[in-house]
This record gives C-alpha cells, sequence and structure tokens, in this order.
C-alpha cells in the first residue's frame, strides 16, 4: 500500500453477546465484528488491532483500535459510514488518522479500566454492572485498595489461562467511588495480568470484611500467591473507558504536563 494510511478508531460496545475483543473462528467477537464492518467499507482485507484484549462478557466506552487502509476517505467520515454495517451492541465513537507507526496495542502508555457494583438491584444498569448479595461500606472498600498503588508485584491478582505479562509494573490510580445506583472501582496502568481487575475487585470485598481492610490487601500482595487473594468477581461490571498516549494529556500527571 504505497499511499497507506493509518487510522485511530475509538469504539464502545455492549459486550454481553460478544465472546471477547480477539477474533475467533466460529463466534463472535468484537474485532471479528469490526473488520467485517470495515472490510465492506473500504474493501479489502482489513486487520485491526485493539488497545486492550477485553475478556467475554466485558465492556468498552474507550477501546482504541488502529488500522491501515490507502482509502482517500476522511477519518471523520469513517463513523458514519461504518456505523451502519455494525450490529446495535457497537459504535465507532471517533476517528482520526495517526502517525504511520501508531498501534492502537503497542503504542499505549495506560489503560483505565472501571468496575460497576450495583448495591441494590436496577434492571436497567444489570448487564454493565454487578449486583452482589451484599456490599460493604464503600469507606471500607477504600481503605482495602491503599496499599495497590506504586510500582508493585502484582502476582497475586493473576489468574491463569492466558499469555503471561510482567507482574512488576505501577498502578497509576486503584480508587473506590460512588456512582449511580452503586459503587465504582477506577483502576489505571500501563498494563494489567490476566482478570486482575477482577480479582483486585473480589479481593477487595474480601479485605472490606476484615479487621483491617488495607493489611489484608497488603498481606495478600505481599504474598505473591493467587490462593490468597479474593474472587473473580463477573465480567459484566467490567468496562474499558479509557487508552493514553504519549504526548496526550494523562491523569497522573501533574495539570498542564502530558506524558
Amino acid at each position: 500500500m504505497s499511499d497507506a494510511r493509518t487510522f485511530r478508531l475509538t469504539v464502545a460496545y455492549d459486550g454481553t453477546a460478544f465472546f471477547g475483543w480477539q477474533k475467533q473462528p466460529d463466534v463472535r467477537t468484537v474485532q471479528g465484528e469490526l473488520e467485517a464492518a470495515l472490510s465492506r467499507a473500504l474493501g479489502g482485507v482489513i486487520k485491526t488491532a485493539g488497545a486492550g484484549r477485553t475478556d467475554t462478557g466485558v465492556h468498552a466506552r474507550g477501546q482504541v483500535s488502529s488500522f491501515v487502509h490507502d482509502t482517500t476517505m476522511p477519518a471523520r467520515a469513517l463513523p458514519h459510514v461504518v456505523n451502519p454495517l455494525l450490529p446495535a451492541d457497537m459504535r465507532i465513537m471517533d476517528a482520526v488518522e495517526a502517525a504511520p507507526r501508531f498501534h492502537a496495542r503497542h503504542s499505549a502508555i495506560g489503560r483505565r479500566y472501571e468496575y460497576r457494583v450495583l448495591t441494590r438491584p436496577d434492571l436497567l444498569r444489570d448487564r454493565t454492572s454487578w449486583t452482589p448479595l451484599s456490599a460493604p461500606p464503600l469507606e471500607l472498600l477504600q481503605q482495602a485498595c491503599t496499599p495497590l498503588r506504586g510500582v508493585q508485584d502484582y502476582s497475586a491478582f493473576a489468574s491463569t489461562g492466558s499469555e503471561s505479562a510482567d507482574p512488576v509494573f505501577g498502578l497509576h490510580l486503584a480508587r473506590w467511588r460512588e456512582a449511580e445506583g452503586g459503587y465504582a472501582f477506577d483502576v489505571i496502568a500501563h498494563h494489567f495480568l490476566y482478570h486482575m481487575v477482577r480479582n483486585l475487585v473480589g479481593t477487595a470485598f474480601a479485605a472490606a470484611k476484615q479487621a483491617d481492610p488495607a493489611a489484608h490487601m497488603r498481606a495478600v500482595l505481599e504474598s505473591r500467591d493467587r490462593r490468597r487473594a479474593g474472587q473473580t468477581v463477573p465480567p459484566k461490571g467490567l468496562s474499558l473507558e479509557e487508552v493514553y498516549y504519549e504526548g496526550e494529556p494523562v491523569p497522573w500527571a501533574a495539570p498542564g504536563e502530558v506524558a
């Protein structure tokens, strides 16, 4: 492709009926649907990359995808052309032309996930939130997460069954807050281990039942033993909210600074 251009898409989807992001044979995936729609709209076989390989049942408001094509169509026109070809549970929210070397996954320097918990049943939020039988007070959940920030070994929160990743890295944010209908857990890092966010939530719930939630979480963290951590909570509450790239404002920098 001598006139190839690199495009960056922001994609949102309700992950309930998808078998995750990554394209797989004979099952419905976000990447598979996106590539099929792009190929129909632009012609040729289009291969996309995704910033986060969200699992089955996990949602996104801010997934980033990139692809290369020689179309002369303005990037801003892509949502209008491609969205009618996509299923009702996913949408391209934004499209821009990126630098030639841009890659949605490899160029990313941070990802923000949110896990939503309902403290009482809510039919209209049920598809994108977890409703436990009981939820601890918000302040105890937040106490449990105070040891998590900084560069540490997060092996205790990694489930087996996927590609390995370096367990030593830094969490820029690990915070519980009030959200409509319940709570939300926000977490930011360069990358995450398999099921890590869901395991952090499950461990926070377990820690909140202890006399010292922070001490319990710290003991789990320092053990590097998955058996010490809490349950893996359901995927339905998890959403990839934002992806960060160099040269753009990031929430862990000082005001006015960029990555």
